[in-house]
């Protein structure tokens, strides 16, 4: 029996795993071999680049209402992009303060986690920007007088603290991170 077939055909299959094993996004073989500002095809420069974090801004707060029981407010962030790749939001989590006290906190979008089952996310394309907002309710529970005759005087001294959480969209490079933000206004 001739064992050249079964010794080629055993060297090609571990001469296939080594290839599809350096070539995964998540392997830096690939980092270490490919030189930084080379353009390269599109499924391999998502793995030779590295994903700059997204910017984050807080464009607006609105007061919607004002009663003596609750008050509604809307927050407007602008999210920036500057991948060559599209990214997906997943979650911007923020406390709201007045005067340095907090007063609510609220969230937009969603945690992904284990599988993609949720489509409560954004995605926000490569080289651009989103507008998100979201509208947030705050009760009054009697505790802060001093809030509530500023809000109604429309002089709230407001301080936005947060974390927004992406992640790419290639479901093998498992890239995820997150970008803190404080904001006055």
């Amino acid at each position: 029996m001739n064992r050249k077939p079964l010794v080629g055909v055993v060297v090609g299959i571990f001469a296939v795993i080594i290839l599809v094993v350096s070539i995964l996004p998540g392997s830096d073989f690939l980092k270490n071999i490919v030189p930084k500002d080379v353009e390269l095809p599109g499924s391999l420069s998502t793995i030779s680049s590295e994903i700059k974090p997204l910017g984050i801004q807080l464009s607006d707060i609105s007061v919607l209402s004002v009663s003596e029981k609750e008050t509604t407010l809307e927050f407007e962030f602008d999210v920036s992009n500057p991948n060559n790749k599209p990214i997906l939001l997943e979650m911007i989590s923020f406390n709201i303060f007045e005067n340095d006290i907090k007063v609510g906190y609220g969230e937009i979008g969603e945690r992904l986690s284990g599988q993609y089952t949720s489509s409560n996310y954004y995605t926000v394309l490569s080289d651009s920007s989103l507008m998100v907002h979201d509208k947030v309710t705050i009760k009054n529970t009697g505790n802060n007088p001093e809030f509530w005759l500023t809000l109604q005087q429309g002089t709230p001294e407001w301080r936005i603290k947060g974390e927004a959480f992406y992640s790419t969209t290639s479901a093998f490079s498992g890239l995820a991170d997150s970008v803190v933000f404080d904001f006055t206004k």
